[in-house]
Order: structure tokens, then C-alpha cells, then sequence
């Protein structure tokens, strides 16, 4: 668990709350509480009631939502210092649209209705990054959904994995290594398709050489190639 000087320094670092002075960031402080999520754990479920809005300290945690037939389907991946939640407090029924879970141990500050929605009245400015959270996020799920309708799987992966890439990776011996761990599970929820399909994809590329997986973290060995096959590269 963080102190609250960490706390208070992490949360200077949230785009949101970048000009708020010392004072008004304690006062933020006490208004939140502590939150722990294990790895694996859904913090709140698709429909459940929100009163709260959170701030990642530590951790990654990921959206999603389920299918008809029971299948994942995950929006994207927050990282420390995004707010999340927010909509479940602004739409007057206050359901949650998304479900989240944490990918790996995560530090939360939950901020009640009731001190967030006064703390906005009162900083406008932070209303405004909150706006701008909200249409990135619209624009992810617009995205997603224009790529499962008009891309082929091959396409879909190429652009996710360039991607994560660019969000996660680092220059590595051969390549480009991206510094998080998924399963080919986890993959294929990201691009709205199966485990098997995916991995007949990644053995595919592994033998042509274009990237290797190894205990769930991928390499790209050939990154301009995965850049054409996303649709990336001018021709």
C-alpha cells in the first residue's frame, strides 16, 4: 500500500487533477478511500449499480463486456494515473456499461458520488480532461467495433499487437519485446475471436519470423511487416 505522500504525488501525476494545489489534493485525499483488486478479481460487473469513481495507482486493470454466448470482449487496458467509472455517475440510472477486472494486482482510490460531483462543479478544467477521457474511450470502442466489422483476423491482430507495441514495448535482441503479459486467450478477446484462432495466426507468424511468443510475452521481429499487414504503412 502506498503512503500518502505517494498517493498524493500519483495523483498530481492524473491529467485531471494536474492543477490542483497541495490543499485541494489532500482534500481529495480524504474524500477517497483505499481500494485493493487481486489479479483476476472484477472490480464491478456490466449493469451493476456505481456510486463510486476510481483512480489507478497501481496496476492494470481491463474493459470489457460479454457476448450472448458468453464470450469476452475487451475494450482496452487502463494503466496507473486513468480515472474510470465515470460514466456509471453521470448517467442518472447509475449503471455500470462495462465490466472491469484487474490484470494484475491494482491500488485504487474510489471517489464517492457525492465528492466527485461537487469537485467537478468546482473545476472546470477537470471537467473538461474528463470530457476528453470519455470521447478517447468512445473513440476506442467506435474503433474496435468499425475493425471487427470491416478487417479480417489477420488485420485485427497486426493492429492490436502495433498497438501494444507502442503502449508497452522496448527494443529487445531482435526486435521489439512487449513488457505484458497475455495469454492467447486474453489476445483473442481483444480482437473478437477465439483462443484457437489466434494461436494458429501466432504459429503461422512464428514460423515466417515475423515475431515469436514465449510464456505469454511477444516479440516482434519484424515490425514494418506487422505495420503493412495492420493497414499502417503508405503504399
Amino acid at each position: 500500500m502506498t503512503d500518502r505522500a505517494d498517493r498524493q504525488r500519483l495523483l498530481a501525476k492524473v491529467p485531471m487533477f494536474g492543477k490542483l494545489d497541495g490543499q485541494e489534493l489532500d482534500g481529495l485525499l480524504q474524500a477517497a478511500r483505499n481500494r485493493h483488486v487481486s489479479a483476476g478479481q472484477e472490480l464491478f460487473h456490466k449493469g451493476d449499480s456505481g456510486s463510486q469513481v476510481f483512480v489507478i495507482l497501481s496496476g492494470r486493470l481491463k474493459v470489457m463486456t460479454t457476448s450472448s454466448d458468453g464470450d469476452d470482449i475487451v475494450f482496452g487496458l487502463m494503466d496507473p494515473g486513468e480515472v474510470f467509472g465515470e460514466l456509471g455517475l453521470l448517467l442518472e440510472e447509475g449503471t455500470r456499461t462495462a465490466t472491469i477486472a484487474a490484470v494484475d494486482d491494482c491500488e485504487l482510490l474510489a471517489l464517492d458520488r457525492r465528492d466527485f460531483l461537487p469537485f467537478l462543479r468546482s473545476h472546470p478544467d477537470a471537467a473538461i480532461k474528463l470530457l476528453e477521457a470519455l470521447a478517447e474511450r468512445l473513440r476506442r470502442i467506435s474503433e474496435f467495433v468499425e475493425d471487427t466489422l470491416f478487417l479480417n483476423l489477420p488485420s485485427r491482430l497486426a493492429k492490436k499487437l502495433v498497438a501494444l507495441s507502442q503502449s508497452y514495448g522496448r527494443e529487445a535482441t531482435g526486435g521489439v519485446r512487449i513488457d505484458l503479459y497475455v495469454s492467447q486467450a486474453e489476445l483473442g478477446d481483444m480482437v473478437g475471436t477465439t483462443r484457437e484462432s489466434i494461436n494458429k495466426l501466432v504459429r503461422r507468424w512464428a514460423r515466417e519470423g515475423l515475431l515469436s511468443m514465449e510464456q505469454g510475452y511477444i516479440t516482434i521481429h519484424r515490425p514494418r511487416e506487422i505495420q503493412a499487414l495492420a493497414g499502417m504503412l503508405n503504399h
